[in-house]
């Protein structure tokens, strides 16, 4: 894969022609640089301390149970456990729509060689979570259709974050990301 539906799939975010409120996070954000260059220690700007944690997670069904207990025991170390239920309900469903729609090869890649990357980070009171895949499909946020089981996660994303959207990871893959805070 070439990561050319990625960069394209950039240029429309800013510009609104892509459906819902996804959008591009500013030039600015303090965690943009960290999810891109995978490095754990942000530069910041304002000299406040960022604390990051990164793990992988093979594409397998319970991902997303593990993915919440990891988050939970992680807010409880830095001390914000009163957001661990928003936060574990939005990285459950950034993991899921991984796991169904963000893999490469289905069928050709196996579970351990297409993981999915999950990331904390923190500054301040604002935390960022990411998921990454390494699939160039963007997500898509649709109006639900009651009749069916699935098609309202991003809708919860977000209901529960202050601010969700794609950074696209070269040569292909993104990180789908929620700020909280």
């Amino acid at each position: 894969m070439t990561g050319q539906p990625a960069r394209e799939s950039m240029g429309r975010l800013g510009n609104g022609e892509c459906p819902g409120p996804v959008s591009a996070p500013s030039p600015r954000a303090w965690w943009t640089s960290a999810l891109l260059s995978g490095s754990l220690e942000a530069p910041s700007p304002r000299s406040s301390r960022v604390t990051a944690l990164t793990w992988s997670l093979a594409a397998e069904p319970g991902a997303a149970a593990i993915a919440r207990e990891i988050c939970t025991g992680v807010l409880g170390q830095w001390e914000m456990a009163d957001r661990a239920a928003d936060v574990e309900l939005v990285v459950s469903e950034l993991v899921t729509n991984a796991l169904r729609h963000g893999r490469r090869g289905h069928d050709a890649v196996g579970a351990a060689e297409d993981p999915i990357c999950v990331s904390m980070l923190r500054r301040g009171p604002e935390l960022v979570c990411a998921v990454r895949d390494r699939s160039d499909r963007m997500p898509q946020r649709r109006d639900p259709d009651f009749q069916f089981e699935s098609g309202r996660g991003l809708h919860l994303v977000a209901s529960f974050c202050s601010g969700w959207g794609v950074l696209p990871v070269l040569p292909s893959g993104k990180h789908v990301w929620a700020r909280f805070g």
